[in-house]
């Protein structure tokens, strides 16, 4: 489901851009979106309490075997 526009930080370039905050597996958290700067799928809202990358981390391991 999308729930809007928000502010993601991408944890390779350091970009910030704004996507759409799509729920990720009907979760509370985002799914991340492609940085326009560096195209890295590693981005995460820059929402997070604390900026932690530790609940992304998984998601983003996911993703990569996915890939491969």
């Amino acid at each position: 489901m999308i729930r809007g526009m928000t502010l993601f930080k991408c944890t390779e370039c350091g970009n910030r851009f704004i996507a759409p905050d799509i729920e990720w597996c009907a979760t509370v958290l985002a799914a991340p979106q492609k940085c326009p700067k560096c195209g890295s799928m590693r981005t995460r809202p820059s929402r997070l309490v604390g900026g932690s990358d530790f609940m992304y981390k998984g998601i983003w391991s996911d993703q990569k075997k996915t890939k491969e």
